[in-house]
């Protein structure tokens, strides 16, 4: 009897090992890229300080129960031709499939020296390979943008506003300026232009948000100044008073609302210099002139720790936050990166566990396949089941030895102490 135990027990430390080995979870990170392509997220790069930074591709599988303690996550078998930080990515209006990576910081082969990349990349979801794209009609090809945030409307063409133009890094020094010029990339012809902006231009900034309404108007909110000065993001608006910022998120709901979370209220271009700023949430609502900031009365439970740097998509009403640093209400330079992921109903305005109220946590997975990930998935199931299988029987059998000791026993004075004494040297 006691060599069946210990199989089960065996079996049990297998399955325990075979759960956690499977596991796929990525570094904590921040300055990457993410856009959200039918039920994934992808995420583009980043810096994890493991030294530098990633030329990794990962993705949440949003398709099966999601739960935000245990996130599916895939890490793609190609990842990004350089490693890059600080670029932005959109999903092409045209095909739907295909996501343009735009801009960033790289290093060289050494990871010691940051290099501009090449200005364009493609990445083709359906196969996961990645493409340069040979652009015409850019003023300089040595440059990159940095800092800024790329839209894309339904003709294809990429609207870029601001951010800051690199033109050469010594070390890792960048040198350049800050733009308040409207580059345009039509991805149709691959070409590059600028528009013709008059009056009513905005004035130079980066780490900004961007969001493209219904009705074809790109909001732009909040940002660093050149001058190091976080932007006024109360004007022209109503309402509740929001604390500038930058390096925060903005989702667009469907209804037209646009929910901000996190960012950092330090007045200061040093990345690493960090600040929180308050409120983590605010809503603008563009539904109204003009339009009205508010501030939710939001409940603490499942709250996140207040982020910059990070990144948020919306799917199915859940805005879904991931990466970041971590902000505090104290000035920081150098702060801890979050490595968890967050969920928050728009609708209902409330952080939720998950977007399911009868999730199974799922287990994590690294494929390079979908067909290798349908594989790996059904193994874990096999092996959680199996898990509790055995446990089961264990638990069951002890249970059963104990109820056969106790109907042995004749109880006489003096029973209590002698089903002690048995209890505590019985060995199986």
């Amino acid at each position: 009897m006691k060599v069946f135990i210990n199989f089960l027990y065996l079996l049990l430390i297998q399955n325990f090992i075979f759960i956690s080995v499977c596991q796929f979870v990525p570094d904590p990170r921040y300055e990457q890229t993410s856009t959200l392509v039918d039920n994934k997220i992808y995420f583009f790069g980043g810096s994890t300080r493991k030294p530098n930074y990633t030329n990794e591709v990962v993705y949440l599988d949003l398709s099966t129960l999601f739960n935000a303690t245990w996130p599916l996550w895939v890490k793609n078998p190609m990842g990004i031709p350089s490693k890059e930080i600080l670029a932005s990515s959109c999903l092409s209006s045209i095909d739907n499939s295909t996501v343009f990576l735009i801009g960033g910081l790289s290093l060289d082969q050494t990871n010691q020296k940051i290099i501009n990349p090449l200005l364009v990349y493609s990445f083709n979801s359906k196969t996961s390979q990645w493409n340069t794209v040979k652009t015409t009609g850019f003023y300089n090809y040595s440059v990159t943008l940095i800092r800024m945030n790329a839209v894309m409307n339904d003709d294809g063409n990429i609207y870029i506003f601001g951010g800051i133009q690199v033109n050469y890094t010594v070390k890792s020094t960048t040198h350049g300026s800050y733009l308040n010029k409207m580059n345009v990339f039509n991805t149709k012809t691959l070409t590059w232009s600028s528009l013709n902006l008059i009056t009513n231009v905005p004035t130079p900034r980066a780490s900004y948000t961007a969001t493209l309404l219904n009705n074809s108007l790109i909001i732009y909110i909040g940002g660093l100044s050149k001058n190091k000065i976080n932007i006024n993001m109360n004007e022209q608006t109503i309402g509740d008073t929001i604390t500038a910022r930058n390096a925060h998120s903005a989702v667009l709901t469907q209804d037209g609302r646009i929910i901000i979370f996190g960012g950092s209220s330090a007045n200061s271009s040093t990345r690493t210099t960090t600040l929180r700023a308050y409120p983590d949430v605010a809503v603008l609502n563009t539904n109204v002139s003009p339009y009205k900031w508010s501030i939710p009365n939001i409940s603490s439970a499942n709250s996140p720790q207040s982020l910059c740097y990070h990144s948020a998509e919306i799917y199915k009403n859940i805005m879904i936050i991931a990466f970041g640093i971590i902000t505090s209400d104290q000035l920081q330079t150098s702060a801890p990166l979050n490595k968890n992921i967050y969920l928050f109903n728009v609708q209902n305005y409330a952080w939720i566990s998950s977007n399911t109220s009868t999730s199974i946590p799922p287990t994590s997975k690294e494929t390079g396949s979908n067909n290798q990930s349908n594989d790996m998935t059904i193994g874990i199931s096999v092996g959680i089941s199996g898990f509790i299988f055995i446990l089961s029987l264990i638990i069951g059998f002890s249970y059963y030895r104990h109820r056969k000791l106790k109907k042995n026993i004749i109880e006489i004075p003096g029973t209590d102490y002698y089903l002690t004494e048995i209890s505590n040297n019985e060995k199986f």
